[in-house]
């Protein structure tokens, strides 16, 4: 099995720690490993190393490199820029295909927390043996804890076998990012799970999908060809449709080809301050303080701050995220951290850049 890591989320919702040029995936606010270290370390303690490749926009190769000492060139396959999640797992997929015929494919994403390691790795395993005996995509996913509208659900059926440690589900539908009635109503049913985007399948699969739905298929024909020769494609990487996988191809997809093993990972995205908070351990005050902060009379709330020389003090407040850096101040209501993004919307309508 070949290992997939993609990295080249933004992170918007946890700006400004989270920036274009050191996006979450590469920050270090839940422990002295970044998330990115933590999913790649998670792997390479369980598999080959040299089965491990990250996929990642050119502008993060010396990141990766600082953070994965001694990894291979060759294990690093840069995009020429952010392209959406179609364009770079298409890309990815062919050059899988072009090195390795008929190869089980493992998609894994730099930026969750995945608290029980070896509840992970056994899925992975199980999954691998499955997709492998049946020609089957597999995907691990997780109960949901909330109605989130950020995230995708899918809706399963009957178990219709056991692997391992893991029952295996029949694959309904999926619905990517539903408002929050629907989500409320997923959640309420218990017949949904969170789509995490952990995915194994022969690649042969996921290649004859792309062939069905890409508008254009030779567009990731050339780009192999031109990277495998080791020349520029950026010009035929900008003519990718821009648009998720979720969308382009698992909403698509027949339900006959795909299963799903429900695990309990211990998984979070981190997508915003409010997920920070929950997946770190709080006082007795139910506050998360990163950084050096007093409080009084203040609970349910988090304080992080990349200056090292400054004390941040609260009074009488309740559920509010403070996160400080040298050129920005965040302080909203931990409830409304997910709209962050629409802070960023704003800071470039400004066309402040440099803040981004």
């Amino acid at each position: 099995m070949k290992f997939l890591i993609f990295a080249g989320g933004n992170g918007t919702r946890l700006w400004p720690v989270s920036r274009k040029k050191s996006p979450k995936q590469f920050q270090k606010f839940l422990s002295s490993e970044s998330l990115f270290q933590q999913n790649y370390n998670r792997l390479a303690s369980h598999f080959n190393k040299e089965d491990i490749y990250v996929v990642a926009p050119s502008v993060y190769g010396s990141i990766i490199k600082d953070e994965i000492p001694g990894i291979l060139d060759s294990n690093i396959l840069l995009e020429p820029e952010t392209r959406d999640t179609f364009a770079c797992v298409g890309f990815a997929a062919f050059l899988m295909d072009a090195k390795f015929k008929n190869e089980e494919i493992a998609i894994l994403w730099s930026d969750y927390l995945i608290k029980y390691d070896e509840v992970f790795t056994n899925a992975l395993e199980s999954a691998f043996k499955y997709s492998k005996l049946h020609n089957k995509i597999v995907e691990i996913d997780v109960n949901p804890t909330e109605p989130n509208v950020n995230f995708g659900y899918i809706k399963i059926g009957d178990q219709v076998d056991h692997i391992g440690d893991f029952n295996i589900h029949e694959f309904l539908s999926f619905k990517e990012k539903p408002d929050y009635k629907n989500a409320k109503e997923y959640f309420e049913s218990f017949e949904y799970l969170w789509h995490t985007g952990l995915t194994v399948f022969p690649n042969n699969m996921l290649i004859s999908l792309y062939r069905k739905y890409a508008k254009d298929i030779s567009l990731f024909e050339d780009i192999t060809n031109r990277y495998l020769k080791g020349e520029d494609f950026r010009d035929l990487y900008l003519k990718i449709e821009k648009i998720s996988v979720d969308y382009a191809i698992l909403e698509k997809i027949n339900p006959k080809d795909i299963v799903v093993i429900p695990a309990d990972l211990g998984w979070s995205d981190v997508g915003n301050w409010k997920s920070v908070k929950e997946v770190l351990e709080e006082d007795f005050d139910s506050n998360v303080l990163l950084s050096d902060a007093l409080s009084i009379d203040t609970d349910k709330s988090i304080v992080f701050s990349t200056s090292k020389n400054k004390l941040i003090t609260l009074i009488g407040l309740s559920s509010v995220a403070v996160i400080d850096t040298d050129d920005a101040l965040l302080v909203c209501n931990i409830d409304d951290s997910h709209r962050v993004k629409e802070l960023i919307d704003k800071l470039r309508e400004k066309k402040k850049h440099t803040l981004l």
